[in-house]
């Protein structure tokens, strides 16, 4: 009796062993189950830029990164049919996007953004970092003065980073982040980065109850708001299949198109770009937020984009350089002046001096007011740096800014 007891136990104790043998490896792989539910998005996401990255098509990269629901209805139906009929307007905004699109995608890619957001420059500027709107937006992202300031973008008579490519796109995304956590929709996003927060949170309190789902469809915001938004969606839907509208996109290259360069000195423009050898209309294109002539440095560096293949030429350049890197100086003008009689003392054309200084032709200048007006040749043998002719300064003598 005793052994028949016994053997019935031994059978289940090596059942019970057996099953607890494979519980740590069962849990184990129920808890992998578990977090890919959960969304470790920032995983997901690496291993899709990895992926992506691999591919020299920058824009199979974009496409693999959208992931907002479609939307579909009369306004972007018309807004895509209107891209369409335009092929060389395609063409244009692809061309001026070779520079920076990449720079875009790789840093809404790294914030874990879908990718719709890289589309916004297009519809915002066509990707011209010189747009400037009745409304005083400017550059790639349109970004008003006062989010500007918000966002800690640099504006002044010199520089303007609400047009410097870096900064702005850092600025605007760091603005749209903030939206989306403001009303957890993305739709709702990109209407309040066109019309503003407070436009969109006004609509909403209007015509919503607490804890009630919105429609943005529903929603009744402005016109030129919700066109702006179908027409991210209708360029997406072009980019993601051009060939359903019998458009075709020139091959951009997965690949960076500049490299950052921290320069200490001031330096022309103009000599910038000779030692970068790029023409000016090149360099200006990506240090678009330089509104003078002149690179103008305090305290802080500045950093220039230069394309890759010219970065180390311009550095080497630079090193190399014994002439002034600086042919302007500072004047404050002073009473009863005109900017032609500024013109024939400092021989530079009229209508020069007033786009440089940027004011019109025939406009006041007031007594007190910078201009930059050229060196004297004579002086061509000083530091590098740009002169200042100040309230102290009585003698027209040379001092240095930095």
């Amino acid at each position: 009796m005793l052994r028949k007891k016994i053997l019935p136990n031994l059978i289940v104790i090596l059942i019970v062993s057996t099953i607890l043998a494979f519980l740590p490896s069962t849990t184990q792989a129920q808890e992998s189950l578990g977090n890919n539910k959960k969304g470790h998005t920032s995983e997901i996401k690496k291993t899709v830029a990895s992926s992506n990255k691999r591919s020299n098509d920058l824009w199979a990269r974009i496409r693999n990164g959208f992931s907002l629901a479609s939307m579909r209805g009369q306004e972007v139906s018309h807004n895509e049919n209107r891209f369409a009929r335009h092929q060389k307007y395609i063409d244009q905004i692809v061309e001026r996007s070779r520079r920076y699109l990449f720079h875009i995608v790789e840093e809404v890619e790294r914030r874990g953004m879908p990718m719709e957001v890289a589309l916004i420059p297009i519809i915002e500027s066509a990707f011209d970092p010189l747009a400037h709107s009745p409304k005083q937006a400017s550059g790639l992202w349109q970004i008003i003065p006062s989010t500007g300031k918000a966002f800690g973008l640099e504006q002044n008579w010199w520089h303007d980073e609400r047009r410097d490519v870096v900064a702005a796109t850092r600025a605007a995304l760091d603005y749209l982040q903030r939206l989306y956590k403001m009303f957890g929709d993305w739709k709702l996003t990109l209407a309040a980065y066109n019309c503003g927060e407070g436009i969109v949170k006004r609509y909403i309190d209007e015509n919503y109850k607490e804890k009630e789902p919105i429609n943005f469809r529903d929603l009744q915001l402005p016109t030129e708001t919700k066109n702006h938004v179908a027409k991210i969606f209708a360029i997406k839907n072009i980019i993601a299949n051009p060939e359903n509208f019998g458009i075709k996109l020139k091959p951009l290259p997965n690949r960076p198109y500049f490299e950052q360069v921290e320069i200490n000195q001031q330096i022309d423009v103009k000599l910038a770009a000779e030692l970068a050898d790029v023409t000016e209309n090149e360099f200006t294109a990506l240090n678009p937020a330089y509104h003078r002539p002149v690179i103008k440095i305090d305290d802080v560096p500045r950093k220039l984009l230069l394309p890759v293949n010219k970065a180390k030429t311009f550095v080497d350049n630079l090193e190399n350089y014994d002439k002034s890197l600086v042919s302007w100086r500072i004047y404050r003008v002073k009473e009863a002046e005109t900017i032609e009689g500024l013109s024939n003392r400092y021989a530079i054309d009229v209508a020069e001096l007033a786009e440089i200084n940027g004011i019109a032709e025939n406009g006041i200048v007031r007594k007190g007011q910078i201009l930059l007006v050229p060196r004297s040749k004579k002086r061509e043998g000083e530091k590098n740096y740009l002169a200042q002719n100040n309230e102290r300064d009585k003698y027209n003598t040379y001092s240095p800014l930095n």
